[in-house]
């Protein structure tokens, strides 16, 4: 295996690892990190489609009606006509959402001071999120990421 090839899946795996220790921490509130990233873009955007929500998923799932569906079902999320065409809904944060959120946030913030200290004194992160952005240019993620940022 040449140094690309095991840099290739050595950051598929950081990932993939990265994905389950996150879960299993927001497994407390009952809620996957995909779940989490859908009530996070509602809090920054407010009241979206479900399709409008997909497009801004970076992590999350090929079907986002699932993943929404069960926010609904926890009621976390509440569907709501659309104002300008009644034949849409748009989905919305409940007040059990935004204080689920804010729990996950602090959850988050945790699990990301961990990573950071991973990487303290071994390598700069803005260099790291350079090659990384580099990598990705053009992609609908990269465009994805611009949005929410």
């Amino acid at each position: 295996m040449d140094k690309i090839e095991k840099l290739r899946y050595l950051t598929k795996a950081v990932d993939l690892e990265g994905e389950k220790q996150f879960a299993q921490l927001l497994s407390s509130e009952d809620i996957t990190p995909t779940q989490n990233e859908v009530l996070k873009i509602l809090a920054q955007f407010g009241s979206l489609s479900i399709t409008e929500v997909g497009n801004l998923l970076i992590c999350g799932s090929d079907n986002p009606s699932r993943v929404v569906q069960r926010l609904l079902l926890k009621n976390l999320v509440v569907k709501e006509k659309n104002s300008s065409d009644s034949r849409k809904t748009n989905l919305m944060l409940t007040d059990l959402g935004r204080s689920t959120l804010n729990k996950t946030i602090e959850i988050e913030k945790i699990f990301n001071q961990q990573i950071a200290q991973n990487f303290e004194n071994t390598i700069e992160v803005d260099k790291l999120i350079e090659i990384f952005t580099k990598q990705i240019s053009g992609s609908k993620t990269l465009q994805q990421i611009s949005t929410r940022e």
